[in-house]
């Protein structure tokens, strides 16, 4: 599929852009593919609704470690070697050890199941993403993500997505200020994570194989750490990966 330009953007006073974005997400043959229609449909939400615009500065939902698929991981990795200075990329790393030194940061613990159940692994983290907080190390000291062009399927969803179950995926900030107008997120048209995750999780399949690897973005680097500290220059598969916890698609919930 060929990215869309500004001006081949719908008009709202011709189609039903919830419905364009939809198909549009449904079509998709490549995650930057997907990742195009994710972001149309969130500009859509916010136009319908303003009272989930992000504030300037705001990182509440950067507070927490995800997992990323190798196939995100390459396109992060790629970003960065060619966006980023090396000054830049051993900011990250030194981000991601300090968390691993700090006393009572879940990224340590998690770092250590890879003898776990895939499936008590992503219980884990998800757990965490509910009750724990732990930076991203991918934000920078401004609250500004350093790979945001290419930041992560579940960090796109985030904020304005609706889950398979009805419940809104929004952050506590957008909670509170639907609780402060009396309001309830019910009836607004919001991103289908029911037309999304399965389109991302079948995009994110190996070449090699049906079922597609992920492990947490904090993983994904160490593992391409080189002995001067800097990230490598080509991403390593995850099948190579025997220290660290790594699932399959299908250890994610609702995936059987």
């Amino acid at each position: 599929m060929d990215h869309q330009t500004l001006a081949e953007k719908p008009s709202p006073q011709t189609v039903d852009l919830h419905a364009f974005y939809s198909r549009m997400a449904e079509s998709a043959g490549s995650l930057p593919d997907l990742y195009d229609a994710m972001e149309g449909w969130s500009e859509v939400v916010v136009r319908d609704n303003p009272i989930l615009e992000c504030q300037k500065g705001c990182a509440r939902c950067c507070m927490h470690q995800v997992l990323a698929g190798e196939q995100e991981w390459a396109l992060i990795h790629n970003w960065m070697r060619e966006n980023l200075t090396k000054e830049q990329r051993l900011a990250i790393y030194k981000r991601v050890t300090d968390q691993m030194a700090q006393y009572g940061n879940p990224l340590s613990r998690w770092l250590k199941m890879r003898n776990k159940q895939p499936k008590a692994f992503v219980r884990a983290v998800g757990q965490g993403f509910r009750t724990e907080s732990t930076r991203c190390p991918m934000l920078g000291p401004d609250n500004r993500c350093e790979v945001y062009p290419v930041r992560p399927f579940v960090c796109r969803a985030y904020g304005r997505s609706r889950m398979p179950s009805g419940n809104a995926m929004i952050c506590e900030v957008f909670a509170g200020r639907f609780r402060q107008q009396e309001r309830t997120t019910t009836d607004i048209p919001l991103e289908d994570m029911s037309i999304m995750s399965p389109k991302y999780f079948e995009l994110g399949g190996r070449k090699s194989s049906d079922d597609g690897l992920y492990t947490l973005l904090a993983i994904h680097l160490l593992r391409n750490q080189t002995a001067s500290g800097d990230l490598a220059r080509h991403p390593t598969p995850l099948t190579a990966e025997k220290t660290y916890p790594v699932v399959g698609r299908d250890d994610f919930p609702g995936r059987r």
